[in-house]
């Protein structure tokens, strides 16, 4: 089994960080990686006040051919994408292009339709405008046309009042953070994170809309089982029981196709987050791919108040305001039927043990986690392929 570990930039004791703790850390993820019970590859990285302690992967990334995990390999981060868009969301904000309480249709007037009226920036960013799923026309073939991601966001008949509820909004939150930014920036989020927040963090290894050129570096992702009886178990254990519209939400997030294998290049192919037409449309809703390493400095940067060796990306005031929760603490989200905190783009609170609201980043389908903590100034990532065995399956696409 192939396993590595980077050189951290500092000794943990130099950071305040207990040594042993941080050994066991990196030997769990080991063993974890070694056993291959819960995944066929992952990467994990820490950062504490703004320096790497850990840096560490393995196993495969795509297991058809033990293709390895490699320090240069790269995941699919699924919605762990939108804590990226919402950065942008918030430079953007930062440098005048809006205020977070404008109507959207201020700046997109066709988004003014079907009960869009009053919806407003606010309620985009905190999963309150009921344009949870479809329409079922747009399907990943036309994601890379953002005209017709667009029209299909202005035609959708929110669930609810805009702002009367929140409900996890997996793809579609993506397109409309992308239409706006388009609408109010010019550029789409892809290329705004990368003018604007990679390449003055010198990541290598972070896209939302993948280079041709980076495709062998992409691990695969696996889908956990999807069938009623584990949709069923999983809201059982979660203290609810599915209805309809639960099974349609979470048919909209499974991506396999069921196609024979001996047609495609690797089996893998099958579910559309492998293939690399998909990989190059940029999804600010779930379609960014990473190394941990990168997305963890990006939570790091975040963690030391928006800055980065003397070059803010972000105002304290407008960080500050990103982690208000816009909805209840024990709202039920109307898509995932638990009790979810949100604040301006990110999820607070419920992301790691001890966190606090406080705490903040956004979790993706199969267990990506990237959170930072402002009062520790600590920052992680944790990629993986995705649920290999286990038959309940995550519902955060």
């Amino acid at each position: 089994m192939t396993w590595y570990q980077q050189e951290p930039d500092v000794a943990p004791r130099e950071v305040d960080m207990n040594a042993d703790r941080v050994a066991k850390l990196s030997d769990f993820f080991r063993r974890a990686v070694e056993e291959q019970k819960l995944f066929w590859g992952a990467q994990l990285a820490v950062f504490r006040h703004g320096k790497k302690v850990l840096d560490l992967g393995g196993g495969w990334a795509r297991a058809s051919d033990h293709k390895p995990v490699r320090p240069d390999t790269m995941f699919v981060l699924y919605s762990s994408t939108k804590g990226l868009a919402a950065l942008c969301m918030h430079m953007l904000r930062d440098r005048g292009a809006f205020e977070y309480d404008d109507l959207v249709s201020k700046y997109w007037p066709e988004f003014a339709h079907n009960g869009k009226e009053r919806a407003t920036i606010t309620h985009m960013l905190g999963h309150r405008i009921g344009n949870t799923v479809g329409p079922d026309w747009l399907t990943y073939k036309q994601w890379g046309d953002f005209a017709q991601c667009a029209r299909a966001m202005e035609e959708l008949a929110p669930r609810w009042t805009p702002g009367e509820a929140n409900g996890y909004h997996p793809l579609n939150y993506g397109f409309m953070i992308n239409e706006l930014m388009r609408r109010t920036d010019g550029r789409d989020c892809g290329t705004f994170f990368q003018q604007e927040v990679a390449a003055p963090l010198g990541l290598d290894s972070l896209f939302i809309g993948l280079p041709e050129s980076e495709e062998e570096r992409v691990a695969c992702v696996y889908e956990a089982p999807a069938d009623r009886d584990s949709i069923v178990e999983m809201a059982k254990l979660m203290g609810f029981t599915p209805d309809e519209e639960y099974f349609r939400f979470q048919r909209d997030i499974m991506f396999e196709e069921g196609l024979d294998p001996k047609d495609l290049p690797f089996p893998e192919w099958d579910n559309i987050f492998n293939r690399p037409e998909v990989h190059r449309v940029v999804l600010a809703g779930g379609g960014g791919i990473a190394a941990a390493r990168d997305i963890a400095k990006v939570y790091a940067m975040l963690a030391q108040n928006g800055s980065w060796e003397g070059q803010r990306f972000l105002s304290p005031e407008t960080l500050e305001h990103s982690i208000v929760p816009t909805n209840e603490a024990d709202a039920i989200d109307r898509s995932l039927r638990i009790p979810v905190i949100y604040g301006y783009g990110w999820m607070l609170g419920h992301l790691a043990r001890g966190a606090s609201l406080r705490t903040f980043g956004h979790p993706g389908k199969g267990g990506q986690t990237c959170v930072a903590d402002l009062d520790r100034g600590l920052s992680f990532a944790f990629l993986n392929t995705g649920q290999k065995l286990c038959r309940v399956h995550a519902v955060l696409q």
